[in-house]
């Protein structure tokens, strides 16, 4: 499996990366918790090492597969985690966290993200060769400097584009922390503030004048909300 360990911090958090970054974007803050949290971050299939893979892999299933995979690996009987997620690894961790078999978190951080997928515009395009142009161009706007391998992200897109969460959410009973930038033009605010409804212990911060990037760009933000919202020291 690629995962990425980082911190040895008490608390552990598996953290999942969204449809276009792999799992090197939480690296900033795992290295500013390294002390109070260890960040367990797997690769989710055509992603880093695990680009070898094919359209059956890209799937919301197959991508919580790999996060119970994680928790068994990781997480010895009688330990704790949390889980956290970034853009589309929000939905990735309702979907997991809503199948009543798996090892519960704690606390869940929910980041940039919304509860349901189909009312998002990441990608507008329909023939395979535009919608590839428009992921590529989308990943040079958000900045991402360990990218996706583009037909990933687009077989990706196609199993999610239709999605909703919103069921899962109302199964949801543990505190959750949701953070989102006020400019986020991809995860837009009315969107994301839904989850408010939808949870049963929400916690909502945003950033001011942030957009969808706030792990890389706004980190010291995100650092100071993890701190207060798993009491840390």
């Amino acid at each position: 499996m690629d995962t990425l360990i980082h911190g040895c911090g008490p608390i552990n958090i598996i953290a999942i990366h969204g449809i276009q970054g792999t799992n090197r974007v939480w690296l900033p803050l795992a290295s500013q918790l390294a002390d109070q949290c260890t960040f367990i971050v797997p690769n989710l299939p055509g992603r880093g090492a695990r680009k070898d893979c094919s359209e059956r892999d890209m799937t919301l299933e197959s991508f919580t597969n790999v996060i119970e995979d994680t928790v068994h690996k990781y997480i010895n009987d009688g330990q704790s985690y949390c889980l956290a997620g970034w853009s589309m690894g929000v939905s990735v961790a309702l979907a997991f966290v809503s199948q009543a078999q798996n090892k519960q978190p704690d606390k869940l951080m929910l980041l940039s993200g919304v509860p349901d997928i189909s009312q998002v515009s990441w990608f507008t395009q329909t023939t395979e060769s535009d919608l590839l142009d428009e992921i590529r161009k989308r990943e040079q706007r958000l900045k991402l400097q360990d990218a996706a391998s583009h037909h990933a992200v687009m077989w990706t897109w196609r199993d999610i584009a239709s999605r909703s969460l919103r069921e899962q959410c109302k199964s949801v009973d543990v505190p959750c922390l949701i953070m989102s930038g006020t400019q986020d033009k991809d995860s837009p605010l009315p969107l994301v503030t839904q989850f408010c409804d939808l949870l049963a212990k929400p916690t909502f911060l945003t950033i001011e004048n942030a957009g969808h990037s706030i792990l890389t760009e706004n980190t010291a933000a995100v650092s100071a909300a993890f701190t207060d919202f798993l009491n840390l020291e």
